[in-house]
């Protein structure tokens, strides 16, 4: 499983998802992650660059920044918004990294792990660049919010069941075992999981739900949708959400979980 964004699908991403849930993110992984001034990070996945940034500005002139994303659309916009900042870019998968052996005191993604199509190669390829002592954190969702769940719902309803699954699987992610058992596998010590909550405050579902569905893969499938059909999907989603609701917006729930490795 990728995640491959067409169109101004990282536009909406950056504009809409980033200040409402992965900026919040974004900080609740680097207040973890405990970054130090001369530390060297890579941050993975980073699509258009609001960890990196936050990175960025927690080591330092002394320390050196590099974000890598798959998709060129991201990094785009993530080189627009960083533009004056010493960060370095690079498009590229996450097994083949074009950096030096042990170059890395950190690497990190942000709910980026759970899409990587060979999880061994990736945590081998981290290894690889970590030094001696080196961090590893990633998170992952710790599976559906209120939120997520009522929107898949209502894709299986509106769409089909197979768009549904392809949204869903962005929150078919590795348990707390699984990462430290995937962690340890690749020779990471001192593995620790951490689960993070926050409440998460989004635009009423009338706004939402369309601009979220545009930031995603399924965007061509939201948007091939009558009008009839689409306000019936958001419909759905609204009266899910309903309990949620606090005047103008609604509040849910959301956690995540990150695992922590050190490399030996």
């Amino acid at each position: 499983m990728t995640f491959q964004l067409e169109g101004r699908a990282a536009e909406i991403y950056e504009d809409v998802l980033v200040p409402l849930w992965f900026g919040r993110w974004a900080e609740a992984l680097v207040d973890l992650v405990d970054l130090h001034p001369s530390d060297r990070v890579l941050d993975v996945a980073c699509g258009t660059g609001v960890t990196t940034r936050l990175a960025r500005r927690m080591v330092g002139h002394e320390g050196r920044i590099d974000g890598l994303d798959i998709n060129a659309s991201m990094l785009e916009i993530a080189r627009e918004l960083a533009e004056g900042q010493d960060i370095g870019w690079i498009e590229s998968d996450v097994t083949d990294i074009g950096l030096s052996p042990l170059s890395c005191d950190v690497v990190m993604a942000q709910h980026g792990y759970h899409y990587f199509p060979d999880k061994p190669a990736a945590l081998a390829e981290f290894r690889r660049l970590l030094a001696s002592r080196g961090r590893l954190a990633l998170s992952v969702w710790d599976g559906h919010s209120p939120y997520t769940e009522a929107l898949c719902n209502a894709v299986e309803h509106h769409i089909s069941s197979d768009v549904a699954r392809k949204q869903r699987a962005q929150r078919e992610t590795p348990s707390a075992d699984e990462l430290t058992s995937q962690f340890q596998a690749a020779g990471f010590a001192d593995v620790s999981v951490h689960r993070q909550e926050l409440l998460i405050e989004v635009p009423l579902m009338q706004e939402f739900v369309p601009l979220h569905l545009s930031s995603m893969p399924i965007a061509g499938a939201f948007l091939a949708l009558n009008q009839p059909a689409r306000q019936g999907l958001i419909d759905d989603v609204a009266a899910a959400l309903e309990p949620y609701v606090q005047e103008d917006k609604v509040a849910y729930p959301d956690a995540v979980l990150v695992a922590v490795g050190i490399r030996t």
